[in-house]
């Protein structure tokens, strides 16, 4: 694929290197303790800038993730996105079996057959969180995901909110209506800037707030992450601690960078990010999250890696 389909991370930019180095530096980074019982394993996988460029999966993600369920791996996709945004990624990668968290870990989804199902979701009603971000950004627009609608204070610019069952409602609807997760966007003030605001407010210490690559903020109910999901989810699925790896890029993945015992950030991560992996791999555009799992399978003596001919 060559043309953009997906409104995701731009390139980094960064330098490509041979892809068999990267799975060597990823294996050589691995802790100690790590099982080679590839059954013990579970990979959370975020998905802008870690394993989706704006032109899709590349076919070495693909053989990852693919290589590493087929094996018994559990391999979780671990987003901010709505369970909305996320289905046509699914589509992509072919990933018809397994689980999902979506709404930076408020909603946990079991994919089965291709059908997607809710399991459990944390909401909360925000409209003091509206009330407040308002008053300080009058020129914020916001968006609220109750599935299976997407609720907007008015159109997003460049169709940033993907779903079909999009409805611009009135503030009062959006304000007591129960969601896992509410978006503020500010498209006419710098990122720096729009952070700032936002770190300045109580909503930063009442709720968790993930600011994007861009003006964009999410709002999760107090102690909700990807982290927190993934949690429950490895207590659910009973996958050792010592097992467990997170790789992502953004602010949003912190928790679970953090959370993991192997936590990776990618290569277009900012400096805060990296500073909390225990491994930096490449940019999404150079494979780097694809490198780590192939370096799973390695250590785990999965075949089809595929290493020494993908470099």
């Amino acid at each position: 694929m060559t043309h953009e389909r997906f409104l995701t991370v731009p390139s980094s930019g960064e330098a490509a290197r041979p892809f068999a180095i990267l799975c060597d530096e990823a294996e050589a980074a691995l802790p100690p303790g790590f099982p080679a019982d590839v059954s013990q394993v579970l990979v959370a996988l975020d998905i802008d800038g870690t394993i989706l460029t704006p032109a899709g999966a590349t076919e070495r993600v693909l053989e990852g993730i693919h290589g590493l369920s087929a094996a018994g791996a559990q391999v979780v996709i671990a987003t901010g996105r709505a369970l909305e945004g996320v289905t046509p990624v699914l589509e992509v990668l072919d990933f018809t079996d397994g689980w999902a968290l979506c709404n930076n870990g408020a909603t946990l989804v079991r994919v089965r057959g291709g059908d997607c199902e809710i399991v459990e979701e944390h909401t909360f009603v925000p409209g003091p969180v509206l009330a407040e971000i308002a008053g300080a950004l009058p020129e914020a627009v916001f968006a609220s995901m109750p599935h299976p609608d997407t609720l907007l204070s008015a159109p997003f610019p460049n169709n940033e909110i993907e779903g079909t069952d999009r409805r611009v409602v009135s503030m009062e609807e959006l304000a007591s209506t129960p969601t896992p997760k509410v978006v503020v966007r500010e498209p006419g003030m710098d990122r720096d800037h729009f952070e700032s605001v936002l770190a300045s407010l109580a909503v930063a210490r009442t709720h968790e707030v993930f600011v994007g690559w861009t003006s964009w903020a999410d709002i999760e109910p107090k102690g909700v992450t990807k982290a927190s999901g993934l949690e429950e989810l490895r207590v659910r699925l009973d996958v050792p601690g010592d097992g467990t790896v997170a790789v992502g890029d953004g602010t949003n993945d912190i928790a679970m960078i953090q959370w993991a015992a192997f936590g990776v950030a990618m290569g277009g991560a900012s400096a805060e990010v990296r500073s909390h992996a225990r491994h930096v791999t490449a940019a999404v555009e150079n494979d780097g999250a694809a490198a780590v799992m192939h370096a799973l399978m390695h250590r785990c003596g999965v075949t089809g890696g595929r290493r020494a001919e993908l470099s």
